[in-house]
């Protein structure tokens, strides 16, 4: 949504929003918030919000605005485990930024505001759970808000947002003109983005608030621990709060609810850490802690405002295809029901480790462990995946090797020979009876959504897998475009997406999937195996047709349209040429 100014500030034109500025909650003070203009996303002169969204939330009854937020805050000491923090220094002044992705009405609205500690460890500001969780935040009506919260998203070079436009945000200051670096300092600002949320009224259009949950992946969710753990029981602004993919111990006597979705990267972590009253942790059985999904669906802004690839360079083909999103959705819906109903969620489910085997020293990389104390190797089967855990159907109808060794933080995907996977499924209706019997019973345990449960059983069943092919170079769900152009991750991507009508696109890609598994499986130089790659380019041409009209109609933003198109055309000449 573009907003218009009337007033000059500095580098950036602001709108003074309606406040109340005598509210507080317990003790946490409500800043000053102001509305940037902002024009739209590509604009020569970058004065519009940094990865403003790709999704086009006017088809979900949605809209996006960016406000900047200032006031006065303090530091903290560093407590003992167990005891609250106490202030260092007060009064220092800041400015930061929220964006917001909201209902634009009150009827699309269930009165959770999910409020993330936006990322910062790629230099400048991601929204992490965002790209993992925005289709169920939309379908379930949550308000989505962003902090920035650190100055590393803001001044590190060569893409903090202050650097990448100084124009819009070079007023933002979290370090007090370079006087406070302090990291400490950080907590109050991410408090007083709470009580933005819940006192400055158009911060969320006037939409009725009940509750505001706290969030942060990796990174910023490192930062939430000590928050929780020292500042925020000084003074609670959020209601409970979700942790994912963060080796951060809790302590134990928290008064808000509190879960931690883990990934297997963290197996050590999830072998540790008790639960508690307040708190849960979910260890997910082969989800990496940086996977395919997040990964493809920032591709689109990624390009559009740094010029950046969504793609890795690890020898071994890595990011994990298990879909922890969805055990993000399901505890970011139990946290819910915890608060409102005060009924607890399941308790985790632990990975299984080789208690008979001599303690080997942790693998590199920040969920691994990165040089801790030796453990014990964890236990896995025949296919290379890890026994225990929450197992989704990635894990329980396995058509890959999904682990978090190799490649850092992006783990290992690699395919099962095709031979493993026709012996493993004789018929496709036996592949999708598997998927849908891991799924229902995900959903009974209480780690899995029926919706998201239904999208897992649709993807299984216009699958390829069962049917007694081979799914050769074009067609394999292996690495990323442009390092490996084809079929299935293509289809993926448009999926990722949430397009409008964007069924029509994956339908149209799964065609080209089966069209080239058929043509390799007939051998790819016979009279049948041309015919189907024939048929194959046809598919593609029918999905750039539909890519087009989706754009004509508003349903795809143009870096959206540059993305596919750009894709499809290189599947298209690599199809046509038999390679």
């Amino acid at each position: 949504m573009t907003s218009r100014a009337v007033i000059l500030f500095c580098c950036a034109l602001l709108w003074p929003v309606p406040q109340h500025p005598d509210a507080a909650v317990a003790g946490v003070p409500t800043p000053k918030v102001m509305r940037p203009v902002a024009e739209p996303p590509g604009t020569p002169g970058r004065n519009y919000p940094f990865f403003a969204t790709d999704v086009v939330l006017a088809d979900y009854g949605y809209l996006e605005e960016e406000f900047f937020y200032e006031g006065t805050a303090n530091t903290y000491s560093a407590p003992e485990p167990g005891k609250n923090a106490e202030i260092t220094k007060s009064g220092i002044p800041y400015r930061s930024r929220l964006i917001v992705r909201r209902p634009a009405d009150q009827s699309r609205f269930n009165g959770i505001a999910f409020v993330e500690w936006l990322n910062v460890t790629n230099g400048y500001d991601t929204d992490v759970l965002w790209l993992y969780q925005k289709e169920f935040l939309v379908r379930e009506g949550y308000a989505w808000i962003g902090v920035s919260a650190q100055d590393g998203g803001l001044s590190r070079e060569p893409n903090g947002i202050k650097v990448w436009s100084p124009n819009r945000y070079g007023t933002l200051d979290l370090t007090a003109g370079g006087t406070v670096t302090d990291a400490s300092l950080n907590f109050d600002i991410f408090s007083q983005a709470a009580a933005a949320v819940r006192h400055v009224p158009s911060v969320l259009g006037g939409l009725r608030l009940t509750h505001v949950i706290a969030a942060g992946q990796s990174q910023s969710a490192g930062r939430l621990v000590p928050y929780l753990n020292g500042v925020h029981p000084r003074a609670q602004v959020f209601d409970a709060a979700l942790l994912t993919v963060n080796n951060g111990a809790l302590r134990t006597d928290l008064s808000i609810p509190v879960i931690k979705v883990l990934s297997e990267t963290e197996r050590f972590t999830s072998r540790r850490e008790p639960e508690s009253a307040k708190t849960r942790i979910w260890t997910v059985a082969g989800s990496t802690h940086s996977e395919q999904y997040s990964l493809l669906s920032r591709a689109a802004f990624l390009k559009r405002d740094l010029n950046l690839e969504a793609q890795d360079a690890c020898e071994t083909p890595s990011r994990s295809r298990v879909d922890i999103r969805y055990v993000y959705n399901a505890a970011t819906d139990w946290l819910v029901r915890w608060i409102k109903q005060g009924t607890a969620p399941p308790a985790g489910r632990l990975l299984e480790f080789d208690e008979t085997a001599e303690p080997v020293p942790q693998g590199g990389g920040r969920g691994g462990g990165g040089g801790g104390a030796p453990e014990r190797p964890v236990k896995r089967d025949e296919h290379g995946n890890i026994r225990g855990g929450i197992r989704l159907a990635e894990i329980e109808a396995p058509v890959a090797r999904e682990s978090a060794e190799l490649c850092g933080l992006g783990g290992t995907h690699v395919p099962l020979a095709p031979d493993v996977i026709n012996r493993l499924y004789p018929t496709h209706d036996a592949y999708v009876t598997k998927v849908t019997a891991a799924s229902d019973a995900a959903v009974r345990a209480g780690f899995l959504l029926p919706a998201d449960a239904a999208q897992t059983v649709d993807a299984a069943r216009r699958s390829i897998w069962g049917r007694q092919l081979t799914c050769g170079p074009l067609c394999a769900d292996v690495r990323q475009f442009p390092l490996n152009p084809s079929s299935q991750l293509l289809s993926k991507q448009s999926s990722f997406l949430m397009i409008k009508g964007g069924g029509a696109l994956v339908q149209a890609m799964d065609t080209v999937t089966l069209r080239l598994a058929e043509g390799y499986t007939a051998g790819e130089t016979t009279p049948a195996g041309l015919r189907k790659f024939a048929e194959a380019v046809q598919a593609i041409d029918q999905y750039v047709a539909r890519v087009r009209e989706l754009r004509r109609d508003k349903h795809l933003a143009a870096e959206t349209e540059g993305l596919l198109l750009h894709q499809a055309a290189v599947l298209r000449e690599r199809v046509a040429a038999g390679r």
